[in-house]
C-alpha cells in the first residue's frame, strides 16, 4: 500500500514537473531541464550514501528520512519562484529518492520469507506501475497552465502520499 501511494504521488507530479517550472514559473526550458538533471544526480549520490546508512541505522529510519525529505522537497516546489530555489529543492528531492529505494527494498526483504521475496518484489513493481499510471491520469485531469494553483495542488497531493506512506 505504501509503495502504491508513493508511486501514485510520483505519477501525479513527474509528468508535469518540467511544464510547471517552465510554463508556470517562467524558468527557461534549458534551466528547468538542468533542474531535473540535478535531481537525478543527487538521487545517484543519495542512493549510494543511503545504502550504507541502511546497514548502520536501519531501513525504517532511512525510509522515514526519505519520506520527510520528499515532503519537504515536493511540497517546497509550491513556493518556487526562481531557478536557484528549484535547484535546491531538486537536490532534496534527489537525495530523498535515492534514500527511498535501498530502504524500501530492504524493508520488503525483511518483511517477507526468503521463498516469497520474488513475489513481494513483483507485487511492488505492479503496484508502482499502477500507481504511476493512475497518478499521471489524475494529474493530467487536474493540471492546467492557465491556473498555476492546479500545479500547486499536484505537489500537495504528492506530499500527502508521502505522508500516507510514512504513517
Amino acid at each position: 500500500c505504501g509503495s502504491f501511494a508513493n508511486a501514485f504521488g510520483n505519477g501525479v507530479v513527474f509528468p508535469f514537473f518540467l511544464i510547471y517550472l517552465h510554463n508556470v514559473r517562467d524558468i527557461p526550458l534549458g534551466t528547468a531541464g538542468l533542474v531535473l538533471a540535478v535531481s537525478g544526480i543527487a538521487s545517484l549520490v543519495g542512493g549510494v550514501i543511503a545504502g550504507a546508512l541502511v546497514d548502520r541505522i536501519g531501513a525504517k529510519g532511512m525510509l522515514v528520512f526519505a519520506m520527510l525529505a520528499s515532503i519537504i522537497g515536493f511540497g517546497g516546489l509550491i513556493f518556487v519562484r526562481e531557478a536557484p530555489e528549484a535547484f535546491a529543492l531538486a537536490v532534496v528531492i534527489g537525495i530523498a529518492n535515492g534514500a527511498f529505494w535501498p530502504s524500501h527494498a530492504s524493508l520488503i526483504a525483511a518483511l517477507t520469507e526468503r521463498e516469497s521475496r520474488h513475489n513481494a518484489y513483483a507485487m511492488q513493481r505492479v503496484l508502482n506501475n499502477l500507481g504511476i499510471g493512475l497518478g499521471g491520469l489524475v494529474g493530467g485531469v487536474i493540471a492546467t497552465t492557465s491556473n498555476p494553483r492546479t500545479y500547486e495542488l499536484l505537489f500537495v497531493i504528492d506530499s500527502v502520499t508521502f505522508l500516507v506512506y510514512l504513517v
